[in-house]
């Protein structure tokens, strides 16, 4: 897969749309949503006490580059950008993070985070937080999961470096861990650069679970070797005589993230699609070796559909999820509750798989 090509749909983001529908308290019963927290100025491990944040001329340059809407820019965009105004690539990023930060969806919080990496392919990946109203926090995605999650799908391999608004919380430092480049990623924020093993050193890591010389790791390519069930291909059978186009077409979607999905530690993949619009939306099951973080299908998918500009939680019409039969893990409970608290008025379906 090149990166940067979009899996799903074109990159055309209505970022006005999206930013309206993030700053309303409640859109038709669903609300936007992004990630608080408290940030130490002062890691064990790092010493922040000559760091600042970014300075109001980078503020205002990064105004002036803008983002247009955009979650993604190609490589030769990238190198645009740092040509016409005489920045190297951490500058520009850095720049970004203000933009990046608009497009956040912080109902709860009010407190957007902005996060703007570079790919191994030289593309330009941004990451906002999204939180949901009247959920747990826990099925908030932060802005460098976000920011993962928007270069997975457009077949990026690696991340190089990465900008954000604010310290990376725990939370996400774990979830870099799941990374094969996890240890030469730079992390830059309040004006200084930092490796992973600064900010999460002696850490729990695919390697105390896993032979990571077999194994590949996220952002590599998956194959989980999984079907329909009988029960399921009878679902799609009978939505196909019913004229239910959009459903056996989000079903397939779901199917092919589960396909893709990162599940390494409880060999349980997942696939979530979501009906909105004209357009059918998808993401996969990413794990941690800590567990906790990991990134359930559903928010995955949202996440797609930000990208594409999908306003309001509201939009959504349907949802399928694909998950294994009697499998250890499985996402049908806790589907049905965010979708009942962010879209209510979706029909939600759950399809099963079987090993090949």
């Amino acid at each position: 897969m090149n990166p940067v090509a979009p899996v799903h749909r074109s990159l055309a983001s209505h970022s006005l749309a999206a930013r309206r529908c993030g700053h309303l308290a409640s859109c038709s019963g669903s609300d936007s949503i992004s990630r608080g927290g408290v940030h130490h100025p002062h890691p064990v491990t790092v010493d922040l006490s000559g760091a600042s944040p970014p300075t109001q001329e980078t503020q205002t340059q990064g105004s002036r580059i803008g983002l247009e809407g955009k979650f993604v820019l190609p490589p030769h965009r990238v190198e645009q950008l740092k040509d016409e105004y005489g920045m190297t690539a951490d500058e520009l990023i850095t720049a970004l993070i203000t933009p990046a930060s608009t497009m956040a969806r912080p109902p709860i919080s009010s407190f957007s985070v902005g996060a703007v990496g570079i790919g191994g392919s030289g593309a330009l990946y941004v990451g906002c937080n999204l939180e949901f109203a009247h959920l747990p926090l826990y099925n908030s995605v932060h802005a460098e999961q976000f920011l993962l999650v928007n270069a997975l799908h457009h077949g990026e391999e690696s991340i190089q470096k990465l900008a954000i608004s604010a310290a990376p919380c725990g939370h996400c430092r774990q979830f870099f861990s799941e990374l094969d480049c996890a240890d030469s990623i730079k992390f830059l924020f309040f004006g200084g650069s930092y490796s992973l093993g600064q900010l999460l050193p002696m850490r729990f890591k695919p390697s105390d679970l896993l032979d990571t010389s077999t194994v590949p790791l996220l952002l590599k390519p998956q194959d989980n070797r999984v079907a329909f069930t009988e029960g399921s291909l009878a679902q799609l059978r009978a939505w196909e005589h019913e004229g239910r186009g959009d459903f056996v077409k989000a079903a397939k979607e779901a199917l092919d993230e589960c396909r893709r999905s990162y599940a390494p530690y409880s060999g349980c993949p997942a696939g979530a699609a979501i009906v909105a619009g004209e357009g059918v939306y998808a993401g996969g099951y990413i794990e941690s070796a800590a567990y906790n973080p990991s990134m359930l299908p559903l928010q995955s998918a949202i996440i797609d559909a930000v990208i594409d500009g999908m306003p309001c939680y509201s939009n959504v019409k349907a949802a399928v999820l694909v998950e294994l039969e009697g499998g250890a893990v499985r996402h049908h409970e806790a589907m049905g509750v965010v979708l009942s608290a962010i879209a209510p008025q979706a029909a939600f379906h759950t399809l099963t798989v079987q090993r090949m």
